[in-house]
């Protein structure tokens, strides 16, 4: 995510996606909804949203602020169709007027982004991009409405070790184009040896930009943060739980739910297969293929299909084997966080960061970097456990001892 587009000239980098956006204001009441049935279930679902008599496809960011902005929720359309729904909002609320962002490719079609107040200050996207090659953001990414730039702090940015490795302290400003929310800053590491970054999405780690109000400039509150952005004791906290991290076991648990997210992604296409990106030389996803193969396929895990979960088991181990298991679904929630696997949380950390910086999408970054920030705030499974278990060898043998219990299981 953050060194996915890595330049000195934002700029030219946003302008090569050829995008552009455009501000309109309407009533919701004169706002019209297509249906087509869902090739599985045969219900109803939206196709495509009008506004002033043009077509445009909803994202789940248009959704999402339209709740926002008029206090209701999706399970309303399950009893009232959309016109009716949009008819009675705008017959109670005073001000039904709202303003649209809507997102148009090199081909003109648009895509409908946020809905906010007419009367709320907005970044506008042309304006944002100049700051920031003015300000040169050492990467910027652009995805469904949100640029998100990286910077290093004017203060605090040297490099310093963690579990062998160099980092240096950077800090990435998410912001909104389209209306929906404020710009918000995360505190972020950069991984020197592979250039992986990390960023502590969640809101331990996030400061809010305040823009002001009706027709403020906006542009005063966006430069004081990039002159002068410092955060001591933020960065002292996130520091303290990436060592921490380097010092505990990753659980069953932990490692089940990166994995199913990382499956999801795949799923979805957020993740691009494109192993030969990594750096040589580090420790790397790359380095977790190296396994006999049998006509191509790598012995032991040939009907996983992507490599890159391949090499996740091959870091974490497969539970399942480790513990005597048909299915990691007969333990409980309780037990898979008090059973490790054969890696560190510190593993998971830099093997997430890695896809979300070199093969992920923005979408899919933005994902894996919701679940650092999520774990990075939270105590471990097992935090420090690796001061009183060395190997995991020694960890697991008394681990699996409990686990083969026939009363554990029952738990």
């Amino acid at each position: 995510m953050v060194a996915a587009l890595a330049t000195t000239a934002p700029v030219a980098v946003l302008a090569d996606q050829n995008i552009s956006f455009d501000y309109t204001f309407m009533p919701i009441r004169e706002m019209r909804v297509t249906t087509v049935p869902h090739p599985k279930t045969g219900k109803p679902v939206v196709d495509r949203v009008y506004v002033q008599d043009e077509p445009l496809v909803p994202t789940d960011r248009f959704w999402w602020s339209l709740y926002s902005r008029y206090g209701f929720n999706q399970a309303f359309f399950k009893y009232f169709d959309h016109a009716e729904v949009f008819e009675r909002i705008s017959k109670v609320e005073g001000n039904d007027r709202m303003r649209l962002c809507i997102e148009r490719d090199e081909k003109k079609n648009g895509t409908l982004l946020g809905v906010s107040k007419p009367e709320k200050p907005i970044v506008v996207y042309d304006e944002l991009v100049n700051m920031l090659g003015r300000y040169q953001a050492a990467s910027v990414t652009y995805s469904k409405g949100i640029v998100e730039s990286t910077h290093s702090p004017r203060m605090g940015g040297n490099i310093f070790d963690i579990a062998g490795d160099k980092f240096a302290n950077r800090f990435v400003m998410a912001t909104p184009v389209d209306g929906y929310g404020a710009p918000n800053i995360y505190l972020s590491l950069l991984r020197e040896v592979c250039q992986n970054g990390m960023i502590g999405m969640s809101k331990a780690f996030r400061s809010g930009l305040t823009l002001g109000k009706g027709d403020d400039d906006v542009g005063p509150s966006m430069t004081r943060a990039l002159d002068g952005f410092s955060s001591d004791e933020g960065y002292a906290a996130l520091r303290q739980r990436m060592e921490v991290s380097a010092k505990s076991w990753a659980s069953v648990y932990e490692q089940n739910v990166l994995l199913d997210l990382l499956r999801k992604l795949y799923g979805q296409s957020n993740i691009i297969e494109e192993i030969g990106q990594t750096v040589v030389g580090a420790k790397n996803i790359r380095g977790y293929l190296n396994a006999s193969t049998i006509d191509g396929r790598i012995e032991g895990l040939e009907g996983i299909g992507s490599q890159i979960l391949v090499a996740y088991h091959r870091m974490t181990g497969d539970a399942c084997q480790i513990y005597g298991l048909a299915n990691l679904d007969a333990l409980s929630v309780k037990r898979q966080r008090s059973l490790p696997v054969k890696c560190t949380v510190y593993d998971l950390i830099n093997f997430a960061t890695e896809v979300a910086t070199h093969y992920a999408n923005p979408t899919g970054a933005r994902a894996l970097q919701g679940w650092l920030g999520t774990l990075l705030s939270q105590e471990y499974d097992m935090e420090g456990t690796m001061d009183a278990f060395g190997s995991f060898a020694e960890f697991h043998t008394d681990a699996k001892a409990k686990v083969l219990s026939p009363k554990v299981l029952a738990a």
